[in-house]
């Protein structure tokens, strides 16, 4: 079950910003406790929407008791020039900034990929629900109720029979859509659909639903066929949720069994946490990723995770405006030199 937390992870994403032409802006805030500890960080993100211009600025630090010594924390960002066909990303302090083209997207691969390899895991068992729990709260202004995902994925591992179960939990806070944030959702869907179109994924619904299933069979050794069940049921559950996320905390638990007689210890399952721990280390990157990937685990933030939990995340809407903003925020300073 290699790079199933690449899988989780993107299914998190597409619960909580199925979302956003015209001027609209989105202040958020994010903690995560990362992974078994490793690379804990916080930070702030706005996201500016112009037409077919898009400003993201990112203000974040490490907040483990090392990385946040060694690494630290900045600023950086990014703007996606769709009319130009560049990013820009830009680094203020040091007043610098790169340009990379927007190149289409090559399809086919997670397919190809997956012809290639046998399938090495079985999905036994994956069960999801969605249910409204009751409480309510105002968060930053926003009056929300709350919903529980709750996702149980367990799989085998065909050659040890050993199986590896995980519980993705996600407390989903939504507030009722109001004129402002429908005008939002529209802009950064429109957004959206013209980034698409540019890398060259003018797909249909059914085609882009049935690409998306078997990247998550390549990913995680399971068929298209047992990934597509779950996703129809997701889609199912999902349809239960009414409003705008506000706030999503996201708790990933796993556990596995020991391999099965005869199965040899040398061997460990390709879902075993050790390899998992391996293949998120390029989340991490550089020089951050290296030392945590030897220091191990850090003392968490504050995240609203769950104790024991291999993965927590917390994201957080600050604010919505839906106000003129200058074009000046999508060009690149004049001070700024290219690398």
């Amino acid at each position: 079950m290699r790079h199933i937390a690449i899988m989780v992870m993107g299914i998190s994403l597409f619960l909580v910003n199925t979302l956003a032409w015209g001027d609209a802006t989105i202040e958020s805030i994010m903690k995560t406790d990362g992974f078994k500890g490793m690379g804990a960080s916080e930070g702030t993100v706005i996201k500016r929407y112009q037409g077919d211009r898009m400003s993201a600025s990112t203000i974040s630090k490490f907040t483990g008791a090392i990385l946040s010594k060694i690494a630290g924390g900045g600023e950086s960002i990014t703007i996606t020039r769709l009319d130009k066909g560049v990013y820009w990303n830009l680094d203020p302090k040091n007043k610098t900034y790169t340009e990379k083209a927007i190149e289409p997207f090559k399809m086919g691969e997670p397919k190809e990929q997956a012809a290639k390899e046998k399938h090495k895991t079985r999905v036994t068992k994956s069960e999801v629900t969605v249910k409204k729990t009751g409480a309510s709260e105002t968060i930053n202004g926003f009056p929300c109720e709350e919903y529980l995902l709750t996702w149980l994925l367990e799989m085998e591992d065909l050659e040890t029979k050993a199986k590896t179960r995980s519980t993705m939990t996600t407390n989903l806070w939504t507030t009722p859509e109001t004129t402002a944030i429908r005008n939002v959702q529209a802009e950064e869907l429109q957004f959206n659909k013209a980034y698409a179109h540019k890398l060259g994924i003018d797909l249909s619904q059914e085609e882009t639903k049935r690409l998306g299933i078997e990247a998550l069979g390549a990913m995680s050794g399971a068929s298209g066929e047992e990934m597509g069940k779950g996703v129809k049921r997701l889609q199912e559950e999902m349809s239960k949720v009414k409003g705008y996320p506000i706030r999503s905390v996201v708790n990933w638990t796993m556990e596995g069994d020991k391999a099965a007689a005869g199965a040899k210890e040398e061997a460990p399952s390709s879902g075993s946490i050790s390899d998992i721990q391996k293949s998120v280390g390029g989340f991490l990157g550089g020089l951050a990723g290296k030392v945590t990937q030897k220091m191990g685990g850090e003392k968490p933030s504050s995240t609203g995770g769950k104790e024991g939990a291999f993965f927590s995340s917390m994201t957080e809407v600050k604010a919505i405006q839906v106000n003129s903003i200058s074009s000046d925020v999508f060009e690149i300073p004049a001070e700024y030199v290219k690398k």
